[in-house]
């Protein structure tokens, strides 16, 4: 096949700034709330933020289990009768839940939004999670477990993160399939009570809100208040400098093909330092033109697909290498992914390849602001991660006069092959 299209890059525009919209969250007597206004547009977008997720939970899949079931059924309501009121006001709902909490996010349009809060704040409040409800969840998740546990990469990011944090800390902790069975509804009412209740979030609306919208919203929201949000994140207690010299294996003999995985915890880092950790990572693993990619798999052929990026892990992150190959490249790919990390802590990046890292993190960052929805998740994200409030403003400035020399001290730092635990997984030859 003909690939000369991938030696010839696109033309594209350098953003070196653009005006990052205010983010600010408004912080009355009792509640935490975030409004931002688009005219005209008709929807809009909630967010109910409960600060308790997975880590409070006492066993594994409580946490999954209550905020997933929280409409199944309450309040004289059956879950269909839930789900069918919000589909006839053409409103949804999506629940995410986290280590250290759960969002509950729904669209709908303007006239109707402070119904479609109410109606499920309701439910959230009274849900009774029926018995056949229960049982299905445990079913369908159970089902859901098994399937993974046949991948590779279940495995490796399985293997990677119990052997680096541990089986039992909060970041290394994998449920087993036991567990679904064991689960108990007085369990999920009893985390229900405790931590599920909307007067405990912060309300988070993007869209069309005008002033009137917003204050009907704020004062809904107000009706129900229980306690001030605030999140708690565990502080860190991570040996990040340790030595990892053995590869880990796991062999799935039904497998044809192998999921290698490296993982390292990185702690809390200053804001502008944070920065240049996040070139590094473009230029290491974090887009197509990295050297992962352009190497092992454009040149070498050795992978399917390989990057790097990072995971939210209490107030730092884990850093995770990842890919997939054929068994018999496995080592060879390995061993090219030591010699790229090794490379980047005793060499210069070229000011053309960091020239380009600059382009598409801007692009990416800015495409990040892109639509009337996405300043509440920045919002999320400024809070989890206490971000300065002139964070996101700055953040192209300092992209932009970061230097080949502070790629390579911030390599040396946190780069160190030996410090990243090595799993391979799959058909090992």
């Amino acid at each position: 096949m003909n690939q000369v299209f991938r030696k010839n890059p696109p033309n594209t525009r350098t953003i070196k700034s653009f005006p990052v919209p205010e983010i600010q969250e408004q912080i009355g007597e009792k509640q935490r709330l975030f409004v931002s206004n688009t005219e005209n547009l008709g929807v809009v977008k909630m967010m109910l933020w409960f600060p308790h997720g997975k880590s409070t939970q006492t066993a594994s899949f409580i946490a999954d289990a209550a905020y997933s079931l929280i409409l199944s059924g309450g309040n004289g309501k059956s879950e269909k009768e839930i789900i069918d009121y919000l589909d006839h006001l053409g409103a949804s709902i999506n629940i995410d839940c986290e280590i250290f909490g759960a969002t509950a996010t729904i669209r709908c349009a303007k006239e109707c939004a402070v119904s479609v809060l109410e109606w499920i704040i309701n439910h959230m409040i009274h849900a009774e999670y029926p018995d056949r409800e229960f049982e299905n969840y445990k079913l369908i998740k159970k089902a859901s477990v098994e399937r993974k546990m046949q991948t590779p990469q279940y495995w490796s990011g399985r293997l990677a993160s119990e052997n680096y944090y541990g089986a039992n800390h909060l970041l290394g902790k994998h449920g087993h399939l036991e567990e679904i069975d064991s689960l108990k509804k007085s369990d999920i009412l009893a985390y229900r009570d405790a931590f599920i209740h909307p007067g405990k979030s912060m309300l988070l609306v993007a869209g069309d809100c005008n002033t009137e919208l917003h204050e009907a919203l704020k004062s809904l929201h107000n009706s129900y208040f229980q306690s001030q949000f605030q999140i708690n994140i565990d502080t860190e207690d991570i040996d990040s400098d340790k030595n990892y010299p053995e590869i880990i294996y796991h062999d799935l003999p039904n497998s044809s093909q192998v999921s290698l995985q490296l993982l390292k915890h990185i702690g809390s880092l200053p804001e502008t330092e944070l920065h240049t950790f996040t070139l590094l990572n473009m230029i290491l693993g974090g887009y197509f033109g990295s050297r992962l990619m352009q190497e092992i798999r454009e040149e070498k052929g050795l992978t399917y697909g390989i990057g790097s990026y990072f995971k939210p892990a209490m107030q730092g992150r884990t850093w995770i290498i990842s890919g997939e190959m054929n068994s018999t490249n496995a080592q060879l790919a390995l061993d090219c992914t030591l010699e790229i990390m090794e490379k980047l802590r005793t060499e210069l990046v070229s000011a053309e390849e960091l020239e380009k890292a600059k382009r598409y993190y801007s692009g990416q960052f800015r495409s990040g602001f892109d639509g009337p929805f996405s300043v509440a998740a920045k919002v999320q994200q400024k809070i989890i991660r206490n971000y300065s409030d002139v964070f996101f403003a700055d953040t192209l400035e300092h992209i932009w006069s970061i230097s080949p020399e502070q790629i390579k001290d911030i390599a040396q730092n946190y780069l160190d092959p030996k410090s990243f635990i090595k799993v391979m997984a799959g058909k090992i030859q």
